[in-house]
């Protein structure tokens, strides 16, 4: 039986990977961050394609996904995420 943050964790990948999200998490120096983040290939600027398999976690419950915003690869927390929807005109 899967847990509840874990059917999280899974429809968020798949959602990711075929669509800008913008996620509403808690850091962990208990700040709220809003991220636009992806892991769809060709949102994604050359050069900043993952190295290695981004689909196999650095840490149990954390995601790893491109910020569209600031061109970088972030992570969080599964069990952090507050809120989630598709970015409007992506």
């Amino acid at each position: 039986m899967k847990t509840e943050e874990q059917k999280l964790s899974e429809k968020l990948k798949t959602l990711l990977g075929a669509y800008v999200l913008e996620v509403e998490f808690i850091k962990k120096n208990g700040e709220m961050r809003k991220m636009f983040c992806t892991t769809k290939s060709d949102k994604i600027p050359k050069g900043h394609e993952p190295k290695g398999d981004i689909t196999v976690p650095l840490n149990e419950g954390v995601l790893r996904v491109f910020d569209v915003e600031v061109e970088g690869w972030r992570s969080f927390r599964v069990d952090s995420v507050k809120s989630f929807s598709l970015k409007k005109g992506v």
